[in-house]
């Protein structure tokens, strides 16, 4: 069984050394990390950058083996994404002969393929390290010299979002549990895993449907509207929070001259 690590109040004991303290700078360096994966134009840039991530997500305390678990859903699509653009793109043909695959098709497949396990790891990552009210927080100081109204509203929506994912990540492990033990899990063939597919987003969506009606229900009685700006508040950056973003902007800048 496959469990995502997302954030979960009662297990936040991860070392973050080096990793900012303050939401502010995590998002800031994560929003660059992301801006990187689809503006640096060389393979060996992006590889540079994978490693980076790969560095962070240790000093966040992720194990390794939980990053290669759940990395085994994406295998698929990386192996899909070479053999699309290797037949697709046009270039100088491997083997003699044949039209494809093409040396700048495969190429162009490790190319995604990278940006695509950036984006990954640097999401597990920033779930890892940040919870809904520190994402949420980042938001609301973020937007509030704009607007204050709008500062609000949209830290609401972040911090119910995000709080809302560990609660959907464990519904999709009850629902694969209680599919398999029916005869509807994703093993076997093609067919076999398009209706253990269907037999999935079914219960799942309507779950998520009650889940909702829940939360806002519990919106309304709290009265988190009016009261989540009296949790927002941030104090100091510290010096390592300068550091952070300092370096991760200065790998993103070294990467893009990397071929």
């Amino acid at each position: 069984m496959m469990k995502h690590h997302l954030y979960n109040p009662a297990d936040r004991t991860v070392p973050v050394r080096f990793i900012a303290a303050d939401p502010r700078f995590l998002l800031a360096g994560f929003l660059a990390i992301v801006i990187s994966a689809f503006v640096v134009g060389g393979t060996a840039g992006l590889a540079f950058i994978f490693a980076y991530v790969v560095m962070l997500a240790h000093l966040a305390g992720i194990p390794a083996g939980t990053l290669i678990k759940n990395g085994r859903s994406l295998i698929f699509f990386v192996v899909l994404v070479i053999a699309i653009n290797s037949v697709l793109v046009r270039g100088e043909p491997m083997v003699t002969g044949l039209p494809f695959p093409t040396r700048e098709g495969l190429e162009s497949g490790i190319h995604n393929s990278v940006r695509v396990l950036i984006l990954y790891l640097s999401a597990v990552v920033f779930l890892s390290v940040m919870s809904p009210e520190d994402i949420a927080r980042a938001v609301a100081e973020i937007l509030r010299p704009l607007s204050p109204d709008l500062a609000r509203r949209c830290s609401l929506y972040v911090f119910l979002t995000f709080g809302f994912l560990p609660l959907f990540a464990d519904e999709i492990e009850r629902v694969r549990t209680a599919q398999r033990f029916r005869g509807g899990g994703l093993e076997g063939g093609i067919r076999r895993k398009l209706r253990g597919v269907r037999l999935l987003l079914v219960p799942l969506f309507v779950s998520a449907i009650h889940r909702s009606g829940h939360l806002a229900m519990a919106v309304e009685l709290r009265d988190v509207k009016t009261t989540i700006e009296n949790i927002l508040g941030l104090g100091s950056p510290a010096q390592r929070d300068y550091v952070f973003v300092a370096a991760t902007l200065a790998i993103v800048a070294a990467a893009g001259f990397l071929i």
